[in-house]
């Protein structure tokens, strides 16, 4: 029952946001190589995606820009790194897909079935309607700021407890110009500028 009602809230979250496809998940796979080294294999990459491999305290140690693909690879070597823990960030405008790889006696090694993927929040505005969602796979919370001009906060909303959190305003009220929709989760904060005519 619960995964019958992650699978519809995942339903609707795509069906709110507009996706132009739901398949928008792209295909990881860690692939081993030769000592100190690894392949990353993205496949079906729909939008522009950003690569980030980071260390333990979250410092990135390599980043790459990657276009829309059928198939992307490339070979990391990690001769330089020390032993120890490190992640493997996919990242696009929708979501964040993470894997750890160990170095251990110089070999890499990753499990590539202990991919963990959170999404992002989403809004969108049409005319004076905003949505702003968020699909909450691993239970995230979401504070919702909107701030106008001179950054003061005109409206500030905290959701969580389901899997889908949404919340729709209405912006009617609002006199035209530049507002900036502040949305944090998982330590982060996303800014979206959102302009009422």
């Amino acid at each position: 029952m619960k995964n019958l009602k992650i699978q519809l809230s995942i339903i609707c979250l795509l069906l709110s946001i507009n996706f132009a496809q739901a398949d928008h998940l792209i295909d990881l796979k860690i692939i081993a190589s030769s000592n100190y080294s690894f392949i990353i294999q993205l496949s079906d990459i729909k939008y522009d995606t950003k690569c980030l491999l980071k260390n333990q305290q979250g410092v990135i140690l390599y980043q790459e820009d990657i276009a829309r693909a059928e198939v992307f690879q490339r070979s990391l070597n990690l001769i330089e790194l020390p032993d120890g823990t490190y992640e493997l960030q996919i990242e696009d405008d929708y979501k964040t897909e993470t894997t750890s790889l160990t170095k251990i006696n110089g070999k890499v090694t990753a499990t590539n079935q202990m991919k963990t993927t959170s999404f992002k929040p989403q809004i969108i505005l049409k005319d004076t309607q905003l949505n702003v969602s968020l699909l909450a796979l691993n239970n995230e919370k979401l504070t919702v700021s909107i701030l106008d001009e001179d950054l003061n906060i005109i409206s500030e909303k905290n959701l969580s407890g389901s899997v889908n959190l949404g919340q729709a305003y209405d912006l009617s009220q609002l006199n035209p110009g530049h507002y900036t929709v502040q949305l944090y989760t998982n330590g982060k904060v996303y800014d979206r500028m959102i302009t009422l005519n």
